[in-house]
């Protein structure tokens, strides 16, 4: 228990302490002072020494006054050191003195030792104090008392009284002392573990929160993974499925765009796999670009395929949309020269709309999409064809 840390909250719990006590001793003090001064005015006792106890309030007051001042002085600067442990243990047995000099003034008026017991029981609970600490303060009070009792004190019944009342309270409050001591060392103690104790819990929280918010943004990550195609970014076929079943409506009205890059095997055997990737990728995002809602997805379907499908869309917004996507593909003008339709990349699309009942009949939207797509294929490619979906032939 000897961690500088710990001595220097030691000196700042004794230091607060004295502070409190030490406006309580200037409260009674000023007050007997008060209550001495206009005693010896009114001349009430002849055999009192107004005057003698006058100064030791005055003198007891300025000795709190002067270590009020200290320690505020002390605090402000921070300073909790061997200097400021001189300063409590000096002011300590000054209070300590003081009371055993005022018991000894006691004796020829009361022949009782209060004042010492009082100032000595009340510094062995409030302040605390170690065995070292502790031998300054009581012994110069002790030494006092014991040698001066016998110069005020001429009866020697009460003279032995005296010391065996000391001898008794003395080891009273070391014993106290010594409980108030060790108790706030124990809770000191405890105090710390606990707080270590909540600190390594805040650590391990906080490591749990990042280790969390990681697997977090790993799920997002593999779920994005297992949603999205790695190359262009676009949702997959499962991610098209789990569209299908959220979106999906009885009677919902359903638009299907089948997209077919033409020629794109020969491109990649002309132009190289890299360029290849390249221009699917300018595709793509161009494809993804005409989602406007939640109603609406582009897919990557696979190789060169790719499939937009949209809920609750007119047959004519449908065939505009997909028009306009032709078209702007070719204005990237992406050069192709294996192409038979065109010097640069084209796409080639089937559309089918129509209102389906059931979910399970959505797939053969998408199988009638296909055929308007395998006819622009054949009918030259770079244009747009369309199918309605028609429930009685499936």
């Amino acid at each position: 228990m000897a961690s500088k840390e710990f001595k220097n909250d030691l000196i700042l719990q004794n230091i607060q302490r004295g502070k409190l006590l030490a406006i309580v001793i200037i409260v009674f003090e000023t007050v007997y002072l008060l209550i001495d001064v206009i005693c010896s005015f009114q001349k009430i006792s002849n055999t009192f020494s107004f005057y003698s106890y006058s100064i030791m309030y005055f003198m007891m007051i300025s000795i709190n006054l002067v270590y009020l001042f200290l320690t505020h002085c002390f605090t402000l600067k921070c300073i909790h050191t061997s200097a400021t442990n001189a300063l409590f243990t000096f002011y300590l047995t000054l209070i300590m003195a003081w009371g055993s000099v005022i018991s000894l003034m006691d004796q020829r008026l009361y022949g009782q030792l209060m004042s010492f017991m009082v100032n000595m029981i009340v510094c062995s609970i409030i302040y605390l104090m170690d065995a070292k600490m502790m031998r300054i303060p009581y012994l110069i009070s002790i030494i006092i008392l014991t040698v001066g009792l016998p110069f005020f004190q001429r009866s020697s019944n009460v003279l032995i009284g005296h010391y065996v009342n000391l001898l008794v309270f003395v080891v009273i409050s070391w014993m106290a002392s010594r409980i108030v001591y060790r108790n706030y060392c124990d809770n000191y103690v405890i105090e710390k573990l606990m707080n270590q104790s909540k600190i390594l819990l805040e650590k391990g929280m906080e490591e749990n929160r990042i280790i969390n918010r990681e697997l977090a943004i790993a799920n997002m990550q593999l779920k994005k993974l297992t949603l999205m195609d790695e190359l262009t970014e676009l949702p997959n076929r499962r991610s098209f499925r789990e569209f299908v079943d959220k979106t999906f409506q009885m009677h919902s009205t359903v638009s299907v765009i089948m997209i077919d890059i033409d020629y794109f095997k020969q491109y990649n055997d002309s132009y190289g796999h890299d360029a290849g990737d390249a221009a699917l990728t300018t595709v793509a995002k161009q494809i993804g670009s005409i989602v406007e809602n939640t109603y609406q997805i582009a897919v990557r379907w696979g190789g060169e395929e790719f499939i937009y499908a949209a809920f609750n869309i007119t047959k004519e917004n449908i065939i505009e949309i997909a028009n306009a996507l032709r078209l702007r593909i070719l204005n990237l003008k992406i050069p192709n020269r294996n192409s038979l339709a065109c010097p640069y990349i084209t796409i080639s699309l089937g559309i089918c709309t129509g209102t389906v009942a059931n979910i399970k009949n959505f797939d053969s939207i998408i199988k009638i999409a296909d055929q308007a797509l395998y006819q622009a294929k054949n009918n030259g490619r770079n244009r747009v064809t369309i199918l309605d979906y028609e429930e009685e032939t499936l």
